[in-house]
C-alpha cells in the first residue's frame, strides 16, 4: 500500500505555499510554486495546475487542507479563486477542507489575528529544525497544522 498525504495548502495567483505531510504529522517537504514571472493569468494557472500534478504524483495525497479565500480586492479575489477552482477541480477526490485565516492563526499561535511572524514563531517551536523559503511556506504549514492540531494528532506548543 503506497504512503498518502496530507497537503497544507496556501494558495496565491504569484507564489503559493505546499506543505506536504504525513498521516501521522510530520513535515516531509516545503514548497513554493513561483509564478511571479508570469504576465497573463492563464499561463499562471496552467503553471499552478502542472506543478500540482507533478507533486502528487511524488506525494499521493489523502486530504487537502486549504486556508480559506478571503474578499480584499474585487479583482485579486476573483483571480485568486480561479486557483482555488484549479485546486478544487484537481483533487476532487479527495477530502478538501477549508479554514478560514484567523482560524488557522489562532489554532497555531492562539491569536486570532497574529503577524505571519508570529505564525512562524509558533510553528518553529514545533518543528525547530525547518527552513521557510518565504511566508507562503510557513502559511502552508500553519494550514496544515491547523487540520493535525484540531484532530488531536498534534499537541500545540
Amino acid at each position: 500500500m503506497e504512503n498518502k498525504y496530507v497537503y497544507g495548502l496556501d494558495l496565491s495567483l504569484n507564489s503559493s505555499g505546499i506543505c506536504i505531510f504525513s498521516n501521522d504529522g510530520k513535515i516531509i517537504e516545503l514548497l513554493t510554486i513561483d509564478t511571479h514571472k508570469e504576465k497573463e493569468i492563464p499561463a499562471k494557472l496552467k503553471i499552478i495546475g502542472n506543478d500540482l500534478i507533478k507533486i502528487s504524483k511524488v506525494y499521493p495525497p489523502s486530504k487537502i487542507v486549504i486556508e480559506q479565500g478571503f474578499s480584499r480586492y474585487n479583482a485579486s479575489t476573483q483571480a485568486i479563486f480561479r486557483v482555488h477552482g484549479i485546486v478544487n477541480y484537481l483533487f476532487n477526490e479527495y477530502e478538501q477542507i477549508y479554514y478560514p485565516a484567523s482560524s488557522i492563526k489562532k489554532v497555531v499561535t492562539g491569536k486570532g489575528n497574529a503577524s505571519k511572524k508570529e505564525v512562524q514563531d509558533a510553528i518553529l517551536l514545533l518543528f525547530p529544525k525547518l527552513k521557510f523559503a518565504n511566508t507562503d511556506e510557513s502559511d502552508a504549514c500553519a494550514v496544515g497544522l491547523t487540520y493535525f492540531i484540531k484532530n488531536g494528532v498534534i499537541k500545540n506548543a
